[in-house]
């Protein structure tokens, strides 16, 4: 006798319900490395610190042409330092260096403060640079046209 696809994945079910299943105990994975030096036990709402110092050396990265340092200041001083007017300018830095995200970031910005025509620029320099959800922010926005 042959079982269809259907029973046989519906015997499959009821015999794993059946065996029954043992609780396995929860253990948080380590954070990947960012480069990113934080101050041990500092933090803020939960968010991880860097140091004044590993703060004045991520932005000496970032000026030195690392995108990836230059998104570690702006998430630090928009999450941590709540200064948004000057994290933006780190967000910019990024974008510039070619960080697609950074660049997709601000597109959202420009539509939540309805600048299109920065929403349509940071949207297609965000797609020059390869970010995946770029294309379909572009064509929201022409279709808003």
């Amino acid at each position: 006798m042959r079982l269809s696809s259907t029973a046989l994945s519906l015997a499959l079910l009821a015999l794993l319900a059946s065996a029954g299943c043992k609780q396995i105990p929860y253990a948080p994975l380590p954070a990947p490395p960012t480069g990113i030096r934080y101050e041990p036990g500092a933090n803020s709402a939960g968010i991880a610190r860097m140091s004044e110092s590993e703060l004045l050396r991520q932005k000496r990265l970032a000026q030195a042409g690392d995108k990836r340092a230059a998104l570690n200041v702006y998430q630090h001083l928009r999450s941590v330092d709540n200064d948004d007017a000057q994290a933006r300018d780190w967000l910019v830095l990024a974008a510039d260096l070619g960080d697609g995200a950074a660049a997709y970031n601000l597109a959202q910005i420009a539509i939540y403060t309805h600048d299109a025509a920065g929403a349509r620029f940071w949207a297609q320099r965000s797609k020059a640079a390869g970010y995946a959800n770029a294309d379909a922010l572009l064509q929201s926005l022409e279709e808003q046209d």
